[in-house]
């Protein structure tokens, strides 16, 4: 099958403009295979009402939503005439559908990216645990190809469990370099009130409880350990802890030495990387399975200080591009975040690497490359497996 001709179907639990890293990841594929030419639409929750989206996304009401989960039982029909689906996992109460219609119709081609292991407390955590043993053994069998985004994390994660053979694929997410690249920030520094001379720390992500594993709670405790430096803490990002956040740094005494800048806008965003000398990325758990914010500081010509973890550190190279630490270790976060404040030629260096790193490894370009040549494998070529 001609591959241009073909429709298809992205299916995922979040989407622009709720901000997370499953949903850009799906924006990107989405938008850029539809300026190449392709028919692609995309089918999400709908969480809240958005206002002007175009015609190829489509927001379906859920019977039940419970964070980023939804039961969405009518997906099963909305995805005929699809000649091929691409499923973003985990997304409980939408991968449901899509399976039980790839059993019944095995003709229609479906891709799934695997991004993460779901971890969580209490019932959440049990329902995912059930889920893992009981759906996810059928969903992966069922699957024609299998991407992730680094092998380093697939053979950390659930999938290492299961029978996977020639299906599994790694396909790095993407940086967009023309939006992300080095540069001068001092408008934001006077903005802020940030003095010249003051190196600027970011963090990026999540101020949800959703987001907890990112870690800005060791990271507040960390830099209580080292206000004989110089530093000031820049935190982009929202969410529902967000006060909680910030009543931490009032406990602390770190209130004058942290700007929450809140959920800036995708055109602002750019700019706060370039404003920082060092990117921090202390998430404690596997939930963190790549990094986007730390490719976004790379393109942007800053090291990232992160955690050790399973994918994180196919982006993050220790001593080349960044620094990496042990999860939820703060003593030795303190310790790199010492060596860069002291360091300035070291982070510099590890900064202009990490930038030839994203050029080179991780422009979108290539990348939607790969995934046309694995759509029209799916397509064309009969599945080896027997159901």
């Amino acid at each position: 099958m001609d591959l241009k001709k073909a429709t298809i179907a992205h299916v995922v639990c979040t989407y622009p403009p709720y901000r997370g890293g499953m949903g850009h990841v799906a924006f990107e594929y989405v938008e850029r295979l539809r300026a190449r030419g392709y028919n692609v639409h995309v089918f999400t929750i709908q969480d809240s009402q958005v206002e002007n989206d175009p015609r190829h996304i489509h927001r379906i009401p859920s019977i039940l939503h419970i964070g980023n989960a939804g039961v969405l039982p009518s997906l099963f029909h909305r995805l005929a005439g699809f000649d091929l689906v691409h499923l973003h996992y985990p997304f409980f109460g939408g991968a449901e559908p899509v399976i039980v219609r790839k059993a019944m119709r095995p003709d229609q081609g479906l891709v799934m990216t695997y991004h993460m292991d779901a971890a969580a407390d209490g019932m959440k955590g049990a329902i995912f645990s059930a889920h893992r043993r009981l759906l996810f053994p059928w969903l992966v069998n069922r699957v024609d190809r299998i991407l992730v985004s680094s092998l380093d994390y697939a053979k950390y994660s659930a999938l290492a469990e299961l029978e996977v053979d020639d299906r599994l694929e790694e396909h790095p997410f993407g940086v967009d370099l023309e939006r992300f690249h080095p540069g001068e920030e001092t408008e934001l520094r006077k903005r802020h009130q940030i003095s010249h001379q003051t190196p600027v720390l970011l963090f990026v992500g999540g101020l949800d409880a959703a987001h907890a594993f990112k870690g800005l709670s060791l990271l507040f405790d960390t830099l209580v350990l080292v206000q004989q430096y110089s530093w000031h803490l820049v935190v982009v990002g929202d969410g529902n802890l967000k006060e909680t956040y910030r009543a931490q740094t009032q406990e602390k005494g770190l209130e004058s030495r942290v700007t929450f800048a809140g959920n800036v806008s995708q055109e602002d965003l750019p700019r706060y990387y370039r404003l920082a000398d060092i990117h921090l990325l202390p998430s404690t758990k596997r939930a963190e399975a790549f990094g986007l914010v730390a490719l976004e500081a790379a393109a942007s010509g800053i090291p990232t200080i992160a955690s050790d973890l399973p994918g994180v550190r196919t982006v993050v190279q220790d001593g080349n591009t960044g620094l990496l630490v042990p999860p939820g270790n703060g003593e030795e976060l303190k310790k790199a975040i010492l060596l860069f404040l002291e360091q300035v030629d070291l982070r510099h260096r590890l900064g202009l690497s990490a930038c030839v790193n994203a050029q080179q490894k991780y422009a979108w370009p290539p990348l939607i490359d790969r995934l046309e040549s694995t759509y029209d494998s799916v397509l064309n070529q009969q599945s080896k497996r027997h159901y």
